[in-house]
């Protein structure tokens, strides 16, 4: 026993310490960003040096500027990452990662544009936008366990026609491009007697999008497509909560039918000239073994890297 008891202190000592040499690296930046599943923190962060690592001599090279210039990433975030390491944690809620940020746990979270500018709407003296991180395109689908191909041609054949009748469009104008401040319109939803219920999982991750209001009622985009969808299918929609990282545990446990997931869609946008480099591509929210997807339904280029504001600080 005294001996596991060393054991055990000593691998506490070198974590501590390893922590320690990274929060104390100069050019160390700590980076928040909402838990990707697919992916360890620790792999993700291997990722990310690895890039960094092969951008660095790219920096100082004349021939490369254009092409960087062309990505508009020179003052976007590869720049930033070069010059600055970044020390990614990964967080199960929105909630926990802005409160991170307000308590100077991390300098800087990492969102989608549509969550960024909800949250500085309703915020305008908490948070900052930092700079663009614009080369990670990514969608939302649905999630389905696998072997619920039925629930999964259900949904896509209903987000085809939706998209085709224009429904998508104006949900996301109604629910996301012209929100602006305040609480996302509640949204509606038709019972069907006798009907099949559908259990969704939802996080309140990414208000406007994936959104629960103060009384515990979700809203949002993700929820007034879910409202359309049961009309289509003529199918109940019943809601249940789930932190981030439990999206494939409430699948693979059957608490829930569906959930929303987030991917990354193209790989990484970089320069020509890392394209051949074997670069470890963990920055993806990719499916696992187990969970199969629908076809996307709504997309964004842009994530926007946010800190706290200096009248807040």
């Amino acid at each position: 026993m005294k001996k596991f008891l060393c054991s055990l202190l000593f691998v506490i000592m070198l974590c501590s310490s390893v922590m320690a040499a990274a929060r104390n690296d100069k050019n160390a930046v700590d980076s928040g960003i909402l838990t990707y599943l697919g992916t360890t923190e620790a792999e993700f962060q291997e990722g990310l040096d690895d890039l960094r690592k092969a951008l660095t001599p790219l920096m100082t090279e004349e021939s490369a500027r254009q092409e960087w210039e062309d990505y508009d990433l020179l003052e976007g975030f590869l720049s930033e990452l070069v010059r600055n390491r970044r020390v990614v944690h990964f967080y199960d809620s929105l909630m926990t990662m802005l409160l991170a940020l307000r308590s100077g746990q991390i300098d800087e979270i990492v969102l989608p544009e549509a969550v960024v500018m909800y949250l500085t709407a309703n915020n305008p003296t908490e948070y900052e936008i930092l700079f663009s991180l614009n080369m990670m395109p990514s969608t939302i689908s649905f999630g389905f366990k696998r072997g619920n191909t039925a629930l999964q041609k259900e949904f896509n054949d209903a987000i085809k026609a939706m998209k085709k009748d224009g429904t998508l469009m104006t949900l996301e104008n109604n629910y996301i491009t012209q929100l602006g401040a305040g609480e996302p319109e509640r949204v509606k939803f038709q019972e069907f007697k006798g009907a099949k219920t559908i259990r969704v999982a939802v996080t309140g991750d990414l208000p406007p999008i994936d959104y629960i209001a103060a009384d515990g009622r979700p809203t949002g985009y993700n929820t007034a497509i879910l409202s359309e969808i049961g009309k289509r299918l003529k199918k109940n929609i019943r809601f249940i909560s789930v932190d981030a990282g439990g999206r494939s545990a409430a699948l693979a446990s059957e608490r829930a039918d569906v959930v929303f997931w987030y991917r990354n869609t193209e790989g990484l946008k970089t320069p020509r000239k890392l394209r051949n480099k074997n670069l470890k591509g963990v920055m993806v929210d990719s499916s696992l073994e187990g969970v199969i997807l629908s076809e996307p339904y709504y997309s964004w280029d842009t994530d926007l890297v946010v800190g706290k504001a200096e009248k807040s600080k």
